[in-house]
């Protein structure tokens, strides 16, 4: 069956071409790290060059109907993605162009490498700057908690500063995507990364996002309209008594909810009084309690053997075993914060999951990269993490879980080889696991006292404080979205490629029309620092899908039993077959129904609405 040997072929590949991804992105030495990179970059220009293979593609094209009576309804997927992943490659082009659609894909690779390189460039600060805003001689965030606005608004616009060499590189990126679009007949790249997706096309991608900042507006206001009376409190704007302060500056933003959990929840006394059960350690034990009692799996560490990795610290092993101790998979963790790491919290598929020839099944390996602390320290398993880290820590192991239950015969759709709106499912229903009262006091223990219980004030506090804020957040994820839409959508990419308009007027322009009554500079660059336009390219709106998506099977099979095998059982069934069937009929199996864009968008708004509920508080 040719499908199958393509199949195979695609595994062998991967194995080797992620593994090298992992290491081009994490390796400590340099010189591994680029040897990776040629690594990548000659298996990107490899993996074109059989997707353009005429004869490889007709051969498994003519096995549709030759085939057929043999063929079930995940053989027939599956082979209809892999002729896609042909087709969209330009299989039916003439020599020179395959040859141009190849030079294409690896001018996406190094433009995107070379961007991704410079998102978490340090900014150095000029000697007057350092006297006048009492600042050291590097910023390496745009967050500032200082009480002088002037000495926020300098380190977020500097932090931030349009840089003319990101630009350059994010016109060559949007450029080359742009020319590889329409050369495989897509009106844009945005029109062409919505294939197979849940929300299926770009006009629909538009909708949607627009759709969420529109029905979340009135709790956007509301809770805009809190931080707004913090603003005119702390008299950092000359309020005019006709206009009321009805703006806020982008700079201003983060300070001011810091300011408002601080007085609202006395969160810095609280996290300090919880910092016991808030530990690497204590976090990655509730993750396996909570998949134990969903799944019946459970997460085991074991010893690195020499060789293993090239860097022990902060690093260990888990073996994922069901209750017959049978195993699933493995799992490597790295939560030490290295300055070699290339991106942020994300995770790697090495090994997909897959039924072999001789009826056993290819066990999939994991690597989770977080920075969470320091692996050097010997006590780095009780090291303290925030709340937010330990929500990220589960959103990452959620992905590794949907490897991990992964059972398919085919790697092309196993596990998270899926469409991202629907890949970003499982790691979202994770964080509303631990964003659940009852699951955090039940599931989150001290390492070191086992018996001992978070409170449930104190987690009740946590909560608070966490989710405060949703709607602002909410809304500007959804800008985010468009902006990683329209870059690459059919009016905006032309006119970047030629250098008719910036990626950063492109960026205010959306920013301004999605959060009108946030103020920004016209030169702030915030989207050359962020990562994802090259990591999800026209798909960034898939976490705003994948949370609603999650909010929905929360609410309707966990929220009130969330320990239920049941539904457990079903959700690690339906994970189960990766992308072996569309996105819409697996989430059907969980929920029962096929969820619209508009239910999508009103699940998101309803959550909007009964969190914006914010105390006035005085400053």
């Amino acid at each position: 069956m040719l499908r199958t040997i393509v199949d195979d072929i695609s595994n062998e590949i991967c194995k080797s071409a992620d593994l090298a991804e992992c290491v081009r992105q994490l390796h400590s030495d340099l010189e591994f790290r680029e040897a990776a990179e040629n690594v990548s970059r000659e298996f990107c220009e490899l993996v074109e060059s059989l997707n353009t293979n005429t004869a490889l593609y007709q051969k498994l094209k003519s096995s549709e109907i030759t085939e057929s009576s043999r063929l079930d309804d995940v053989d027939r997927r599956t082979l209809a993605l892999l002729l896609d992943d042909f087709e969209q490659s330009g299989v039916h082009l003439k020599d020179e162009q395959k040859a141009k659609f190849v030079q294409l894909s690896s001018e996406v690779f190094n433009s995107g490498a070379r961007f991704q390189e410079n998102c978490d460039r340090i900014v150095s600060v000029g000697k007057f700057d350092q006297a006048k805003y009492g600042l050291p001689s590097q910023i390496y965030s745009p967050v500032s908690n200082s009480v002088d606005q002037s000495k926020r608004k300098m380190v977020y616009n500097t932090f931030y500063r349009h840089d003319d060499q990101q630009e350059k590189y994010l016109q060559k990126l949007i450029s080359s995507r742009h020319q590889l679009a329409q050369l495989t007949g897509f009106e844009s790249f945005a029109h062409r990364a919505q294939r197979n997706s849940l929300l299926e096309d770009y006009d629909n991608v538009k909708t949607f996002l627009w759709g969420v900042v529109e029905k979340c507006r009135n709790s956007f206001e509301k809770e805009l309209a809190v931080l707004i009376d913090i603003s005119a409190q702390c008299n950092q704007y000359n309020i005019d008594s006709s206009k009321q302060a009805a703006t806020i500056a982008d700079h201003d933003l983060g300070f001011l909810m810091h300011l408002y959990r601080e007085k609202a929840y006395d969160i810095a006394k609280v996290s300090r009084e919880s910092s016991q059960f808030f530990t690497f350690s204590s976090i990655l034990n509730g993750f396996s309690t909570l998949s134990q009692r969903l799944y019946g799996v459970q997460l085991v560490e074991e010893p690195l053997v020499s060789g293993e990795m090239w860097n022990t610290a902060g690093v260990l092993k888990l073996k994922a075993v069901d209750e017959q101790m049978n195993e699933l998979g493995v799992i490597y963790v790295d939560v030490s914060i290295r300055p070699e790491k290339a991106v942020g919290d994300c995770h790697y598929t090495v090994r997909c999951s897959k039924y072999l020839s001789d009826a056993t099944w290819q066990m999939p390996i994991l690597v989770l990269s977080l920075g969470l602390v320091d692996g050097h320290s010997h006590m780095w398993r009780d090291s303290g993490i925030s709340f937010h880290s330990a929500e990220t820590m589960f959103h990452e192991l959620g992905h590794a879980m949907h490897s991990i239950l992964g059972r398919t015969k085919y790697q092309h759709v196993a596990g998270t080889r899926c469409p991202q709106d629907f890949s970003e499912i499982p790691s979202n229903l994770m964080e509303y696991f631990i964003s659940d009262l009852g699951v955090m006091t039940s599931i989150i223990r001290r390492s070191d006292r086992p018996s001992d219980q978070l409170s449930v004030e104190a987690a009740a506090t946590l909560l608070a404080s966490r989710h405060s804020f949703t709607a602002i957040e909410t809304v500007q994820q959804a800008a985010y979205g468009l902006y990683d839409l329209e870059v690459h959508g059919p009016i905006a990419a032309p006119q970047i490629a030629t250098g008719r308009m910036t990626t950063t007027e492109l960026f205010y322009d959306i920013m301004s029309k999605a959060m009108p009554h946030v103020q920004r500079s016209p030169d702030s660059a915030f989207q050359h620092r962020f990562h994802h336009t090259v990591q999800y390219g026209a798909k960034y709106y898939s976490y705003l899908v994948a949370r609603a998506s999650a909010c929905l099977i929360w609410q309707n099979r966990f929220l009130d039993e969330p320990f239920s095998r049941k539904w457990g059982d079903c959700w690690a069934e339906v994970q189960s077959h990766g992308g072996g069937h569309h996105p819409a009929v697996l989430l059907k199996k969980i929920l029962g129904f096929r969820p619209t864009e508009k239910e999508l968008t009103i699940a998101l708004s309803k959550e909007s609405q009964h969190l914006a509920n914010l105390d006035a508080i005085t400053v």
